[in-house]
């Protein structure tokens, strides 16, 4: 493939949703007591794929669980936090907190890296 050849698999438009990576950083209190918390790390341009939204009934209550892709175009920096976080980061998007499930550098080609969220409902 060439490299300056326009992508059509790929348009910049499609990138159109802001989403926030958020790290998980544990910190302690006066007591000593470990507390979770997370800090921004970066916002990001992405493309959201729906994968799956199902409603269950358990026990009576209906509970809705979201699941989505996040795609953002490579970046080596957004690389080196995902490797070093593994799962243990979260997604924002329109307000919501998603957590992630899994994050991959689509095909180790450095094109691409996908999130998988699932949501907090």
């Amino acid at each position: 493939m060439k490299p300056n050849r326009y992508n059509y698999n790929n348009q910049s438009g499609m990138y159109r949703n802001k989403i926030m990576l958020r790290q998980r950083v544990v910190i302690q209190d006066e007591l000593f007591q470990d507390i979770e918390t997370y800090i921004d790390y970066g916002t990001f341009w992405a493309m959201v794929k729906t994968s799956n939204s199902r409603e269950q009934i358990e026990g009576g209550q209906e509970s809705t669980e979201i699941q989505k892709r996040y795609v953002i175009k490579y970046l080596k920096r957004l690389d080196e936090f995902i490797n070093a976080e593994k799962t243990t980061f979260e997604v924002v998007h329109n307000g919501v907190t998603f957590d992630v499930k899994e994050a991959i550098n689509d095909n180790d080609l450095n094109e691409t890296v996908t999130i998988y969220v699932e949501g907090r409902v």
